[in-house]
């Protein structure tokens, strides 16, 4: 399961397609390693707002 949607990035962001790729890793190691449980949908949840923010703060950031 991806958190990101690597195919979209309309500015051809270098630094956005990094941090949506690394996303997705690390997605795909948690599903590897850890049983199907509330703490791993918990945790792919989190990943994905983070990887959100990320990208956030890329495109637009604070001050």
């Amino acid at each position: 399961m991806n958190v990101t949607n690597e195919g979209f990035n309309p500015s051809g962001s270098e630094d956005i397609a990094a941090i949506k790729k690394a996303a997705n890793e690390l997605a795909a190691v948690i599903e590897k390693h850890a049983p199907a449980c509330r703490r791993r949908s918990v945790a792919l949840t989190h990943l994905e707002t983070a990887s959100m923010f990320a990208v956030k703060a890329v495109v637009e950031p604070d001050g």
